[in-house]
């Protein structure tokens, strides 16, 4: 099956983060903890030993993160203030309050950089905030075969090659609406390692690894409702297992999200 470079959902996503958060929060579904607990738990080890830290996570959503880190200080930022997002925080304009250069320690970004318009941009202008050595810790979905194909199925979301992701003076889209996306944007930065690093000099890669297949696709969903089959500890750690061999093989047809540390090697003065 031939998938075409560019896919355009017609369907209008409509989400009660409210709802998700209640979902997320009451939970006791294994599939979902287990599904949950692979995209953040994997941070922790880049987080700073030291007492007093800053993370702030971009795009928080639900924040779902604070679910999996419940004794990480992490300070929650969206482009809409619900009563749990400390700040708010368009990541286009990446308006954070000046008391931030050159002083953040970690920036967190889960399932959130491809709803924005323009992610080169919004990478330059997280430089401004980050501290020497600060890093970046990313999860995306990858635009593999199946990813693709779930995305036809369900009209969720859309993908789009067309444009030159790594011209930050060109939008992937025009929209207000914050769900609006293109889930490309990880491939397109981060799969071409020295590509990434010709644009951005100042960001090495520490991490750059693609994982989940089963998991995902048998979680039932993060932002929906979807049918999956219960399935106790054992389970789940096998079909973890069998997503790891699956995608080591075939990454592109099975892989459903990339993982990636990008640590900031520069001081800038701004």
């Amino acid at each position: 099956m031939i998938l075409p470079i560019e896919y355009k959902s017609k369907k209008k996503k409509n989400i009660s983060e409210k709802l998700v958060r209640k979902k997320i929060f009451e939970t006791i579904d294994l599939n979902l903890l287990f599904l949950l607990k692979k995209r953040f738990l994997w941070m922790k080890n880049y987080f700073p030993k030291k007492n007093k830290k800053i993370i702030i996570e971009l795009g928080s959503g639900s924040g779902c993160i604070k679910k999996i880190l419940t004794n990480e200080n992490i300070i929650l930022t969206d482009i809409i203030k619900h009563s749990w997002i400390d700040l708010k925080i368009d990541m286009y304009k990446m308006n954070l309050n000046k008391k931030y250069i050159n002083k953040v320690d970690v920036f967190i970004i889960n399932h959130a950089l491809h709803h924005c318009a323009n992610p080169c941009k919004c990478l330059k202008l997280i430089m401004k905030y980050l501290k020497t050595g600060g890093l970046i810790l990313i999860n995306e979905p990858e635009t593999s075969f199946f990813l693709k194909l779930i995305q036809i199925i369900t009209k969720d979301e859309g993908w789009s090659y067309k444009k030159n992701i790594f011209n930050s003076s060109i939008d992937f889209f025009s929209s207000k609406d914050p769900w609006f996306s293109n889930t490309a944007i990880g491939e397109l930065l981060f799969k071409d390692e020295e590509k990434f690093k010709k644009h951005f000099p100042d960001l090495k890669i520490q991490k750059n690894q693609l994982s989940e297949f089963f998991i995902f696709v048998n979680s039932g969903g993060v932002n929906s409702d979807i049918f999956k089959i219960p399935l106790n500890s054992f389970l789940l750690k096998f079909l973890n297992i069998l997503d790891i061999f699956l995608i080591k093989f075939f990454p592109n047809i099975f892989a459903l999200n990339r993982s990636v540390v990008l640590k900031k090697t520069k001081h800038n003065k701004y």
